[in-house]
């Protein structure tokens, strides 16, 4: 049973990670925390909230994050995900009972207050999976570097070569490079799964078919699924779209079905061509010590498997 803590911006694919982390029986979900960053910090953590609802996990600790990034203006995904962060085919939420949690200090706290105390209780490491721009963990080990050995991060996103929102950025590294770079330059064990193995874990017909719509909550997921297919294809030219983020946490569970590579990966801070590249030193130019477990592969068919499990689960407590 390994132990996650969750950072988010819901998000189509972010809901699917809270899904399977929240139904995958190898997993204790001590809490989610939201950041900006599909949209803004209030859609997003609203939800978060109501997939939460959705699925009957209500009862698990919420904690809307930060608004902004360190150092620059936020851009939205409403491309991708809408004006709400998860709608649906008619443009609205798909999803739409949960509500904002009442917090009188800021999110940052909370999540190190959380972490620290279980950590402290038990003695377990806590997995910090981060699926959308770095913001709340690096403020965190700003403000309370005692927390660093008390976790573990695994994180989705960044690329070894082509980016998704800029020609080598991936879009939550992009949004917050110096917050990924405090992170990537912090020492904690880290796990980065890019889009090279995040766009081979496709929702093809099979998985749709499989996933079926023999329920509301069923036909939910297809539509949450399918949601962003035409710009997949319109933009990247996939046939089908790529599912992101639960890769994160799939990490986490089954790091036996990765493969890795031990690289030096550094964030681009500067440069107005390619601000939010994870430079990954693939052949040790460099000469720097490897910071970071780079995924290069999964085992597809396994993660489908036991990511439809999670869904069949959520569908009955739903």
């Amino acid at each position: 049973m390994k132990t996650i803590w969750l950072d988010c911006d819901p998000g189509h694919d972010d809901a699917m990670a809270i899904i399977l982390a929240c139904f995958h029986p190898e997993c204790h979900v001590l809490g989610i925390s939201t950041v900006a960053g599909n949209q803004s910090v209030e859609k997003t953590t609203l939800n978060a909230a109501a997939v939460l609802a959705a699925i009957g996990c209500s009862d698990i600790q919420l904690i809307k994050g930060q608004s902004r990034a360190i150092m620059q203006p936020l851009v939205f995904c409403e491309e991708i995900h809408g004006q709400s962060g998860l709608d649906g085919p008619d443009g609205k939420m798909l999803f739409t009972k949960g509500k904002l949690p009442a917090q009188t200090q800021p999110g940052v706290v909370l999540i190190f207050e959380a972490i620290n105390r279980f950590y402290k209780e038990t003695g377990q490491i806590v997995d910090l999976v981060c699926t959308g721009s770095l913001t709340n963990i690096a403020l965190m080990l700003t403000l309370f570097p005692e927390i660093a050995p008390a976790i573990r991060i695994t994180l989705m996103g960044g690329a070894m070569g082509i980016g998704n929102t800029g020609p080598v950025a991936e879009f939550n590294i992009e949004n917050d490079p110096e917050a990924a770079r405090i992170v990537f330059e912090s020492g904690i064990p880290l796990v980065m799964v890019p889009l090279e193995v995040t766009h081979t874990v496709l929702v093809t017909p099979d998985i749709l078919d499989r996933i079926g719509m023999q329920t509301p909550f069923r036909k939910k997921i297809t539509e949450m699924l399918t949601f962003f297919q035409s710009t997949y294809k319109t933009v990247f030219f996939f046939d089908h779209p790529p599912l992101h983020d639960p890769l994160a946490v799939w990490y986490v569970l089954k790091p036996e079905a990765f493969e890795t590579r031990h690289l030096h990966v550094a964030i681009e801070t500067a440069s107005p061509l390619s601000k939010g590249q994870t430079v990954c030193d693939t052949f040790g130019r460099t000469g720097k010590i490897p910071n970071c477990h780079v995924a290069v592969k999964t085992d597809i068919p396994l993660f489908w498997d036991e990511m439809l499990e999670a869904v069949e689960k959520a569908d009955f407590h739903s």
